[in-house]
C-alpha cells in the first residue's frame, strides 16, 4: 500500500498541474491556497499513510480518507473542471414549462442546480436540483413568469467548485410580424379575428367596459379630430402616413395589415364591415394580450412605422396585474407583474422622429431617479388608480377628453380637472424673495412666483406641441383690472405679443426651422416645458400708479389647455366651444398701497 502511494507521489511530482479555476473549494484544497495541486496530493497521501481524517480531504464523503480520495483528487487535477453545459430548450404553454439542457462531462460532477430570475426583482430562485447526471430536463407546474425571464445552470463538482452556464434569456410566447422598409406588414401571424371585441368583456366586466368606453383608449380611432389629422398626414405622406398613425391609434389594424386609409371620415370607418376589434381602437384585447415588453418607437426620415408589439391573443388567455385571479368559465387568466409597470404604456407613449424626441412621456418618467421601471410611482398609480373594490380605474384619465361632448356633459371632465390639480403648485415667493404686504404708490411692485412640478413627467407631455400651459396673472383695484397677463377665454388664443406671458411649451420645427403642429414634420424641437419635479422661478414688475390708494388684489393661476385653439379651428371648428381651460393651481394676495 505504502509503495503504491509512493509511486503515485513520484508520478505526480512530474505532473505539475495546478488547478485554479475556482475561487474556493469546499474539499481538496488541503493547504488552503485557493488551488488544488501536487501539494494537496502529497498531503492526502500523508493523511492516508498516517490514518488521519479531515472532512476537507474526504472527497467521496465515505467518512474515511484512503486511496479512493487520492484517485479523485488526481482525476480532478488531470481533468480540469471545464463543463460545457447550457440550457438547450424551453417550452412554455402558460401552465407548464419544459426545460432541457445538455449533459455534463464525467469529471467531478456532483449536481445540477437550475436557477431563475427576472428583470423586475432580480432575485435568484432555485427551481430544481439533482445529483443524477443523466437527468437533463424538468417539467415545472404553476410557475409565474415575467415578460423577460432568465435561466441558468450551476454545476457542482465534488470539491465544491461551481461552474455557471451562460444565462438563457426566455421571452413569453407572442405572435410575430415583419415590416418592410415603409412600415407595411410584410408577414404576420396575427388576424383581426384573434382579437375579441370589447363588448365580449362587458357581461363579466361591466364597470371596466363602461370606464374604457368613456376613455380616450376607445376614442383613438373614432375621433373626428384624429381622422382629420390622419388624413392630412396621408396627404403629405401617402405611402407611410397611414401606418405611422395607426401603429399607436389602432394596433389591431396595423398588426393585421388592414388598410383604413380608404375611409375619408369617422362615419365611414365606423359603418364599415371591418372587424369590431379594429373599430375599438385600443380595445381590451390589445392591452390584455401583451406578453412582452416593447421598445420606444423610432422612425426615420421616411416615417416608416416601427412599433414592436408582443401580443399573444390566442389560447383564450387574458393577462393582467391580479396575482391570484379567480377562475372563470370564459377565459384563462394569467398574472404578469409588469402589468403594474410603466413599461406597459411605452409602445404608444414614446416616439422619436428623425432622432428627435417628439413624444416621450415614458422616457421623461424613466429618467427620474426612483421612478424607473424598478421602482417608484408608475403610470398606473396616477392614470389607473386602484379603486375601493381593489380594481384599477380603466378610464385612463389623462388630459384629453372627447370634444364631441359639451364640457358640462363630459364624463371625464371633472376627473381631468382633479388630476391636473395635482400636477404642480405655485407660490408668491422665489427662494428668499417674497411679495410685500405694504407698498408705496409710485413704486415698482415685484411679484415673485415659484412654479413647482409635482409630476413624474414633463408639463406639458405627450403631444406637447399641441398643449398650452401658462400663468395667468391679474391685479385688481376696486374691481377694476389694472394689470393682466395670460387672461383669455377658453376658446381664445393667447396674446403671444405679451412680454409678460409665462408659458411652458414645446415647439416642433420643420426642415426649414418653421414652427409646425404636425409631428411627422419634426426635424428639431424647442422646449420650455417644466421638467419632472423641477421648479421654475419668474418675476413680474408692476409700477404702482402715483394716485393709487387702498388695496390691490393679486391673483395668479397656472392653467392648461389640451389644444391650441388654432389647431381646433383648422381641423374641426365645431369643437371650439368644448375646448376647456383647466386650473392646475391658484394663489392670491392682498397688498395695501400707502
Amino acid at each position: 500500500m505504502k509503495q503504491l502511494l509512493l509511486i503515485l507521489t513520484i508520478l505526480l511530482f512530474f505532473i505539475s498541474i495546478t488547478l485554479c479555476d475556482c475561487n474556493f473549494f469546499l474539499k481538496g484544497d488541503l493547504n488552503n491556497d485557493s488551488s488544488i495541486d501536487i501539494i494537496d496530493i502529497m498531503l492526502m497521501v500523508d493523511y492516508t499513510i498516517n490514518d488521519l481524517y479531515f472532512d476537507i480531504s474526504d472527497l467521496n464523503e465515505d467518512q474515511i480518507v484512503n486511496i479512493f480520495d487520492i484517485i479523485m483528487i488526481i482525476e480532478r487535477i488531470i481533468y480540469p473542471f471545464e463543463q460545457d453545459v447550457s440550457i438547450s430548450m424551453i417550452d412554455f404553454d402558460f401552465s407548464t414549462m419544459l426545460i432541457n439542457w445538455n449533459k455534463s462531462n464525467n469529471y467531478g460532477f456532483k449536481s445540477y442546480n437550475l436557477y431563475y430570475s427576472n428583470f423586475i426583482d432580480n432575485q435568484n430562485l432555485l427551481l430544481y436540483s439533482t445529483e443524477n447526471q443523466n437527468d437533463t430536463s424538468i417539467v415545472l407546474d404553476n410557475i409565474i413568469l415575467n415578460e423577460q425571464n432568465y435561466f441558468w445552470l450551476i454545476i457542482d463538482d465534488f470539491t465544491g467548485c461551481e461552474l455557471t452556464s451562460d444565462q438563457y434569456n426566455y421571452e413569453l410566447p407572442f405572435k410575430s410580424y415583419n415590416l418592410d422598409n415603409e412600415g407595411n406588414i410584410l408577414s404576420t401571424q396575427l388576424l383581426a379575428d384573434d382579437f375579441k371585441p370589447s363588448t365580449d368583456c362587458m357581461n363579466c366586466h361591466e364597470d371596466h367596459y363602461n370606464e374604457w368606453f368613456s376613455s380616450m383608449h376607445s376614442y383613438t380611432s373614432r375621433s373626428p379630430l384624429f381622422f382629420s389629422y390622419k388624413n392630412n398626414v396621408n396627404n403629405d405622406h401617402p405611402i407611410v402616413g397611414e401606418n405611422f398613425c395607426m401603429q399607436c391609434h389602432n394596433p389591431v389594424a396595423f398588426l393585421t395589415g388592414e388598410n383604413t386609409a380608404v375611409f375619408e371620415n369617422v362615419n365611414e370607418f365606423l359603418n364599415s364591415d371591418l372587424n369590431q376589434s379594429i373599430k375599438d381602437g385600443i380595445g381590451c384585447d390589445v392591452c390584455h394580450t401583451i406578453t412582452g415588453l416593447s421598445q420606444t418607437v423610432h422612425t426615420g426620415d421616411n416615417l416608416a412605422a416601427t412599433a414592436d408589439y408582443k401580443l399573444y391573443p390566442l389560447g383564450n388567455i387574458k393577462f393582467g396585474s391580479i396575482q391570484d385571479p379567480e377562475p372563470n368559465g370564459y377565459h384563462a387568466s394569467y398574472y404578469l407583474p409588469t402589468y403594474s409597470s410603466s413599461q406597459m404604456c411605452l409602445p404608444c407613449h414614446d416616439l422619436v422622429v428623425r432622432d428627435v424626441e417628439a413624444e416621450i412621456t415614458f422616457t421623461e418618467w424613466n429618467r427620474i431617479p426612483g421612478f424607473s421601471m424598478f421602482g417608484g410611482v408608475s403610470c398606473q398609480n396616477c392614470h389607473m388608480p386602484q379603486k375601493e373594490n381593489g380594481y384599477h380605474d380603466h378610464r385612463f384619465v389623462g388630459v384629453d377628453i372627447d370634444l364631441n361632448i359639451p364640457i358640462d356633459d363630459n364624463p371625464l371632465y371633472e376627473s381631468v380637472q382633479e388630476l391636473l390639480s395635482t400636477a404642480a403648485e405655485i407660490e408668491f415667493n422665489v427662494l428668499n424673495d417674497t411679495i410685500p404686504t405694504i407698498i408705496n404708490s409710485g413704486e415698482i411692485l415685484r411679484i415673485p412666483i415659484t412654479i413647482e412640478s409635482k409630476t413624474a413627467h414633463s408639463i406639458p407631455s405627450g403631444t406637447s406641441f399641441n398643449r398650452q400651459v401658462w400663468i395667468e396673472l391679474i391685479i385688481n383695484h376696486d374691481n377694476q383690472i389694472i394689470f393682466q397677463s395670460g387672461n383669455v377665454f377658453p376658446n381664445e388664443q393667447l396674446d403671444f405679443n405679451d412680454s409678460n406671458l409665462v408659458q411652458f411649451k414645446t415647439e416642433i420645427l420643420d426642415e426649414n426651422g418653421d414652427v409646425v403642429n404636425n409631428v411627422t414634420k419634426t426635424h428639431d424641437i424647442i422646449s420650455t416645458a417644466l421638467l419632472a419635479y423641477q421648479s421654475r422661478y419668474v418675476y413680474y414688475d408692476f409700477m404702482i400708479p402715483e394716485d393709487l390708494v387702498g388695496n390691490i388684489n393679486i391673483n395668479a393661476r397656472m392653467l392648461f389647455r389640451a389644444f391650441d385653439p388654432n389647431f381646433i379651428m383648422e381641423h374641426h371648428p365645431e369643437f371650439i366651444n368644448n375646448l376647456g381651460v383647466y386650473e392646475i393651481d391658484s394663489i392670491s394676495r392682498t397688498i395695501t398701497i400707502q
